[in-house]
C-alpha cells in the first residue's frame, strides 16, 4: 500500500513475530542470554514471562532459529491440551511415534528418544509459548518429564514462557515442586523512550531499500506515551501513523500526523465500542422482553378459576455492563527539573559574585576556588538529582526521577542510566582517566562527617579548570582544588550504540565479534574476514586502539575498550568532556 512511496520492501509494523525485525534491548539481551545458557548448562526450569505484547513469541522464535546444530527443540505454542495430549504433541515435534493411547508408553518412547540423543552428544530443548494457560495437572506432568535424567545430567531441558499469571500460576502451594526446580527466571518490560525510538527506527532501517530517518525524535515521544513502550502498541501507532502521511503525500513523520493517527485509531475504537454496545442492549432488552413473557405465562397457570386471586410480584434487576476500555497512553510529557521552566531562582543568601576569583572565559561559567560552593548550595539528595539531570542534559535527554528516588547508592543512577537507554560505568581514578573516557561523569565528594555523599556533575573539563554543575548552578574551579576533595570515584554514563553485550571474545557472541569488526573496519584498521572467529588480525588491531587510548592492551573488549570505540566514531552524536585533543597517557 505504502511501501512504494516510502521505499519500504515490505511493511516495517506488521504484527506477525518476525524474528528479522527483532530488537534487542537491554532487557532482552538478558532474557536471551538467559536462554543460551539453558542449551547448555541448564538443569532445571527456565520461566520467562512478560506483558501481552512485549515481544516473547519473536524473542522466543529468534532464538530457536539461531539454535546449533547439536540441539533439538520441540516448539509448542497451543498449551491449552491435557497430559497426554501435551505428551503427543512433545513426540509429534520430536518426530516420535505418537500413536500410543497411555501415558506411560509415550513417555517410555520419549525416554528412549532422549537417551539415543545423549548418546550423540546432542541437547534436547522443550519451550512452550503462552504457559500461563497450562493446567495444574499438565504443569506436574512436565515435572515429571524434567525428572528423565542419566546419572550426571539432566536429558531434557524445560523453557516455560508467559504472560506474569504463569509467576502466580507457579507459586501455587500445589505446584511447589515444580516451582523449587525453576533455575533460571527473568521478566520481559517495556521498552524506555530511548529504546522506543531504536526500536522504531531499526525496523525502518530493515524494512528499508533506502537509509534515512522517516520517523521525527517528537513523533517517537508521542509514540511512546501512547504505547507505554509496549512493542506491539508500538506497531500498531506507527502503521496507522504510515498509511496517515502517505494519505497526504508527507514522507517525514512529525508528531503532529502521529497525533492525527493516533485520534483516527481511537475514533475507530469509539466506533467499535459504540457498535458493541448497541449490540449488548439489544440482546439485554431481548432477555428481559423473554423474561417478562415467561412470567406472565407462570402466573396465567397459577390463577384458579374460582376466580381466587393469587398475587405475584415480580422483581425486576437491572443489568449493569461496564464498557469502558482501558487506551495505551496517559503518560505526561517529562518535566526537566533543569530547564529554564523548572528551575528556581538563585536565593538572596548565596554567596556573592565576587567571592569569584576569576572568569572561565566561557560565558556563565565563573571560577571559583573549591567544588565548596556548590556543595553546600544544595542538600545531599538533591545534589544527587541535580548532578543526573546535568548530565542528561549533556546527552540531550529528559526526565523525571520521581519513580526512583527512594533507591540509595549506585544503584539509583544504574537504574536512571537503563531507564533512558545508557549503561553506567563506575571507576575509582583521576582527572586523567576521566579526560582519556571523555565523556560527562558524576563525581561523588563524601561526607567528613559520615553523612550521605553529595555529587556533582563534570560537564567539561580544560588543562587546568573542571566545570561543574549541580544541576541549579554551575561553576569552573581549578582541577588543582577538585583533586583535594574529591574521592576520585566517578559514575560514567555511557551508550552502546550498537549493543554488543559482554566482554569480547569471553562472554560475548559471534555476532557481537562481527559488530566489533565492522566497527574496526570502519576507524580504518584492516579487517579481512567478517567472520564470528576473534582472529589475530581483530585482536591486534583492538590492542593498538586500546594503546592509543592510554588503555591496557590486553586485547579484551569490554566497557573502557567500547567507549574508546565510540569515541572515535564521530558520526555518532556523544557528549564530550573535552574536545581538545589532549596527548594520551598509559592507564596505570
Amino acid at each position: 500500500m505504502y511501501n512504494q512511496f516510502f521505499g519500504f520492501k515490505e511493511r516495517p509494523f506488521k504484527l506477525v513475530p518476525n524474528p528479522a525485525y527483532l530488537y534487542l534491548s537491554r532487557i532482552h539481551e538478558e532474557v536471551l542470554a538467559h536462554l543460551n545458557y539453558a542449551v547448555g548448562y541448564g538443569e532445571g526450569f527456565v520461566e520467562i514471562t512478560g506483558e501481552v505484547g512485549t515481544g516473547k513469541t519473536t524473542l522466543c522464535r529468534m532464538f530457536l532459529e539461531n539454535l546449533d546444530e547439536t540441539t533439538d527443540a520441540a516448539y509448542i505454542f497451543n498449551p491449552k491440551l491435557d497430559a497426554r495430549q501435551l505428551l503427543k504433541a512433545i513426540n509429534d515435534e520430536f518426530g516420535i511415534s505418537s500413536d500410543a493411547d497411555s501415558t506411560k508408553a509415550l513417555i517410555d518412547r520419549l525416554n528412549a528418544f532422549l537417551l539415543e540423543q545423549k548418546t550423540r552428544g546432542r541437547q534436547v530443548l522443550l519451550l512452550i509459548d503462552e504457559a500461563q494457560n497450562l493446567s495444574v495437572d499438565v504443569l506436574e506432568q512436565l515435572r515429571l518429564l524434567s525428572n528423565l535424567e542419566t546419572t550426571t545430567s539432566k536429558l531434557l531441558q524445560i523453557i516455560l514462557v508467559g504472560q506474569p499469571e504463569l509467576g502466580a500460576l507457579l507459586d501455587a502451594d500445589d505446584l511447589r515442586q515444580l516451582s523449587q526446580r525453576i533455575n533460571l527466571s527473568c521478566h520481559l518490560i517495556p521498552l524506555t523512550p530511548a529504546e522506543t525510538r531504536e526500536y522504531i527506527h531499526h525496523r525502518v532501517h530493515i524494512a528499508s531499500y533506502r537509509p534515512g530517518g522517516v520517523f521525527s525524535a517528537g513523533a517517537c515521544r508521542v509514540i511512546h506515551r501512547y504505547s507505554k513502550g509496549v512493542p506491539r502498541l508500538i506497531n500498531i501507532a506507527c502503521d496507522r501513523a504510515l498509511l496517515t502521511a502517505f494519505t497526504q503525500g508527507r514522507s517525514q513523520i512529525d508528531r503532529r500526523i502521529v497525533k492525527q493517527a493516533l485520534s483516527e485509531l481511537d475514533g475507530s475504537r469509539r466506533l467499535r465500542r459504540r457498535v458493541t454496545d448497541r449490540r449488548q442492549s439489544l440482546v439485554i432488552g431481548l432477555l428481559v422482553f423473554l423474561v417478562v413473557l415467561v412470567a406472565a405465562g407462570l402466573i396465567h397457570r397459577l390463577v384458579m378459576p374460582e376466580n381466587e386471586r393469587i398475587s405475584a410480584s415480580v422483581e425486576s434487576h437491572a443489568i449493569e455492563s461496564d464498557n469502558t476500555a482501558i487506551q495505551p497512553g496517559g503518560l505526561s510529557e517529562p518535566v526537566v527539573a533543569g530547564s529554564a521552566a523548572g528551575r528556581e531562582a538563585v536565593s538572596a543568601n548565596q554567596a556573592p559574585p565576587s567571592e569569584a576569583v576569576g572568569d572561565a572565559g566561557d560565558q556563565g561559567w565563573p571560577t571559583v576556588g573549591g567544588p565548596g560552593r556548590l556543595l553546600s548550595a544544595i542538600p545531599a539528595m538533591a545534589s544527587r538529582d541535580g548532578a543526573l539531570r546535568a548530565v542528561l542534559d549533556t546527552w540531550q535527554l529528559t526526565g523525571t526521577t520521581a519513580a526512583i528516588d527512594a533507591v540509595s547508592g549506585d544503584q539509583f543512577f544504574r537504574i536512571a542510566a537503563g531507564r533512558y537507554g545508557l549503561d553506567l560505568l563506575r571507576i575509582k581514578g583521576n582527572l586523567e582517566l576521566l579526560k582519556k573516557l571523555n565523556l560527562p561523569a558524576i563525581l561523588e565528594f563524601p561526607d567528613p562527617g559520615g553523612r550521605p555523599s553529595r555529587y556533582l556533575a563534570l560537564v567539561k573539563l580544560s588543562a587546568d579548570r573542571a566545570y561543574l554543575s549541580n544541576g541549579e548552578d554551575r561553576y569552573a574551579v581549578m582541577t588543582a582544588s577538585l583533586a583535594g576533595e574529591w574521592n576520585g570515584v566517578a559514575l560514567i554514563f555511557w551508550k552502546n550504540f550498537f549493543h554488543d553485550a559482554g566482554v569480547i571474545p569471553i562472554t560475548a557472541s559471534g555476532d557481537a565479534i562481527v559488530s566489533l569488526k565492522m566497527q574496526l573496519r570502519k576507524l580504518g584498521f584492516s579487517i579481512d574476514k567478517m567472520t564470528a572467529a576473534y582472529d589475530m588480525q581483530t585482536r591486534q588491531a583492538v590492542e593498538a586502539l586500546q594503546t592509543r587510548h592510554g588503555l591496557d592492551a590486553d586485547g579484551l573488549v569490554g566497557p573502557l575498550t567500547k567507549i574508546a570505540i565510540y569515541n572515535e566514531d564521530r558520526t555518532l552524536d556523544i557528549p564530550r568532556l573535552t574536545m581538545v585533543s589532549e596527548k594520551r597517557q598509559r592507564i596505570q
